[in-house]
């Protein structure tokens, strides 16, 4: 049977023709170029009458000229009612709604038409009908053999104003039946399967159009953009992208216009963490938390994670645990919060430590609220771990209304990177801190008896190098010092009491270490008041809670150097010394312990140390911050120092992180250069510089390309030097 249609009809307004003239029980529609084998229709119409089914289910092979390709699996079956969409359309994935793949009861997809309500125009498409013939099935079957070949789509070289044209109108199309799935949704016992089923084909031709802007020429790109944000709302545009289009995600925040703090009053704040703990973030986060409600705003702490400590919320704030288990589902809960809470402000502790804070930070921005990001480690940590983390911050930085960091030398980071909007602020102190400070008389120098050592955390190797306490102990023992340390905190994932105790023992000191295992409270101060001196091994920290606690029991502090640490600049009571160098540390305390004059000077250093520490008016720096009125002393300009110092310390870090396999042509080029003989020593500090960047360096460039503009911008100006 021939059906006329009007010429330039496309493929889907031929195939609503057809399923509208067709008098067989049954249809199977097929793509253009696309081809079944012999007996196929006899076959799936079997199958539909032996079991009753209105939908029945087939393999298709992708096939080119020469070779199959994928072969796409039919859900076995048999399914009743709501199942069908259960299965076929999946919570939270690519809704594959395709027309040709299954054998559809005629009467059932000419319901579908007439109840879209849809017009048949030139941009018809036929998703949207696929997924009401779903929801009104209530059989489905399938067989296991493949009936159906398909050849791969002719992809276009590059995207047009049609193609995206289409994509709209394919939204609109679902959006077009969202009422009549709302109203079957409304009468059914089970409706969950419908709705998901909606959002998942609505989100998929989202993912689909934001594909599609990627790929426009630049100067078409944000009207696209545009166009598409005029038919979508912007919490199904976020959902969309992180369930299907996750690159797309840095397009949305640059085609938006960054919130800046201070443009409206700020009243509710949400603060967000992975889960509330013991650690130092969390410590942070609830004294903020106190400063916060003490200063009259409303307070809702958030944490994506489950198992936190709920006994540690302030009176006055409420706790909210994310209950999501896909992304989409958390990201849509994040803006349903900040609606419900009235949230004006979102503080996001989670910066540096998670990948997922820019999809948050879009839909806070969707509810209207701005979000600052708080960054609780030095700008380095990523070089260290050896990711990409610092690549993905300069990438979507852009979504958040400010930047909070540790130090000036954080600051100067960001801004060598072309980030303006960041500022550095201190640290707020320890609940520890606040209950257990005030003032103290200094302690007394540890003359005729045993040097007391502490230290107490997290017993993590990888930044806290908790194993080199014990090589610090192995030094002292050589140098014939009478010492106890102890070491306090909870086994961590690469570090255990256990592990340490048996170093010790390796390292003949057995019988000066003890690890303790965590203690807390009362026990935790007993242990820090009849201690003598805390050492700390950390390779990189953000704030150490410990440096401040320990300081305010009188405790001087030998470490390692951290030179970004605002903490210890202008500190009497610290001593540095370079990093992971155990004798250099072991002599430093040794000659303390040896100067009773300076140990009680140092003690007096530390207790005035700590009192600056708590010293902030943090009320106004936060009402400042939230107001967008801190001070430009927060926010300096990077100068030639500072850049020279950051290239020093990523030099550093990239030595000690695991360095990326050598290219074949680099390893067969070290013989030719040794044979050239040994290089002039540089003359200039520029040169100096130069030199220590090659080859180390070049491994910070190679694992931070975003680095290479800055390192040049400095090189040529040391160059001068």
């Amino acid at each position: 049977m021939a059906v006329a249609q009007p010429a330039g009809s496309t493929q889907a307004q031929l195939r609503r023709a057809g399923v509208e003239a067709a008098n067989a029980p049954f249809v199977l529609l097929l793509h253009p170029g696309d081809t079944v084998p012999r007996s196929t229709a006899m076959r799936l119409h079997d199958r539909a009458v032996e079991s009753t089914a209105q939908l029945v289910g087939f393999a298709v092979q992708v096939t080119t000229d020469r070779r199959a390709g994928e072969k796409l699996i039919a859900e076995p079956g048999p399914l009743r009612g709501s199942e069908i969409l259960r299965s076929l359309v999946p919570r939270d994935t690519t809704a594959e709604l395709d027309i040709s793949r299954h054998l559809f009861q005629t009467d059932l997809l000419r319901r579908a038409y007439s109840a879209s309500g849809v017009d048949s125009g030139p941009l018809f498409d036929d998703r949207a009908i696929v997924l009401l013939a779903y929801a009104s099935a209530t059989s489905y079957a399938a067989v296991s053999t493949v009936e159906y070949l398909r050849r791969p789509p002719h992809r276009e070289v590059s995207a047009d104003q049609g193609r995206l044209e289409r994509a709209l109108h394919r939204i609109a199309a679902f959006r077009a039946v969202e009422p009549i799935i709302r109203e079957q949704a409304r009468h059914s016992a089970d409706p969950e399967p419908l709705l998901d089923g909606y959002t998942a084909g609505h989100l998929t031709a989202i993912g689909e159009a934001l594909e599609l802007l990627a790929a426009l020429p630049p100067e078409m790109r944000a009207q696209g953009h545009d166009e598409l944000r005029a038919c979508v709302d912007d919490l199904d545009l976020i959902s969309a992208a992180v369930t299907f289009a996750p690159d797309a995600i840095p397009a949305l925040i640059a085609h938006r216009e960054r919130l800046e703090l201070g443009s409206a009053p700020v009243r509710s704040v949400l603060l967000t963490t992975n889960v509330l703990t013991t650690g130092g973030v969390s410590g942070v986060l609830l004294t903020q938390a106190r400063f916060l409600i003490g200063s009259g705003y409303r307070v809702t702490i958030v944490t994506h994670r489950p198992g936190s400590a709920e006994s540690l919320v302030p009176e006055g704030a409420t706790l909210v645990q994310l209950t999501g288990t896909s992304r989409r589902q958390r990201v849509t809960q994040w803006a349903h919060l900040c609606r419900r809470f009235d949230v004006d402000l979102v503080i996001d502790h989670r910066i540096l430590y998670s990948r997922d804070w820019p999809s948050f930070a879009l839909a806070a921005r969707a509810a209207g609220a701005a979000t600052v990001g708080w960054i609780h480690n030095f700008a380095g940590r990523p070089t260290y771990n050896g990711n990409d983390l610092q690549t993905l911050l300069q990438t979507h930085l852009p979504a958040l209304a400010h930047l909070v960091v540790l130090s000036p030398l954080d600051v100067a980071f960001w801004k060598l990177r072309g980030i303006r909007h960041v500022s550095y602020l201190p640290n707020p102190p320890s609940p520890f801190l606040l209950t257990t400070g005030g003032a103290r008389d200094p302690k007394p120098a540890p003359l005729g008896r045993r040097l007391e050592l502490v230290w107490w955390g997290r017993l993590e190797e990888h930044t806290k190098k908790v194993t080199q306490l014990v090589e610090v102990a192995a030094a002292l023992e050589r140098l014939g010092v009478d010492f106890r340390l102890r070491i306090v905190g909870p086994d961590w994932a690469d570090m255990s009491a256990d592990s340490l105790l048996a170093l010790a023992s390796t390292r003949g000191v057995a019988d000066r270490v003890e690890a303790t295992g965590p203690r807390h409270g009362s026990d935790l101060l007993d242990v820090i008041d009849s201690s003598d001196v805390f050492v700390n091994t950390s390779i990189i920290e953000g704030y150490p809670l410990t440096l401040p606690e320990a300081q305010s029991r009188g405790l001087p502090i030998a470490m390692y150097d951290l030179p970004w640490l605002s903490l210890i600049r202008d500190n009497s009571g610290v001593i540095t010394t370079p990093q992971q160098k155990p004798e250099a540390l072991a002599e430093a305390l040794a000659d303390l312990a040896a100067d009773p004059e300076r140990y009680e000077t140092m003690s007096r250093a530390s207790i005035a140390a700590a009192a600056d520490a708590t010293s902030f008016d943090f009320a106004q720096l936060y009402e400042q911050l939230l107001r967008g009125e801190l001070p430009p002393e927060h926010s300096p300009e990077p100068t030639l120092e500072d850049g020279r110092r950051v290239l020093d310390l990523l030099v550093f870090f990239a030595e000690r992180s695991t360095p990326p396999p050598r290219p074949a042509s680099a390893r067969s080029a070290a013989p030719r250069a040794a044979a050239l003989g040994p290089r002039s020593q540089p003359r200039t500090f520029g040169e100096r510089i130069e030199r220590k960047l090659t080859p180390i360096g070049h491994r910070v460039i190679d694992a931070a390309p975003w680095l290479r503009p800055a390192a040049n911008r400095v090189k040529r100006a040391l160059l001068r030097r």
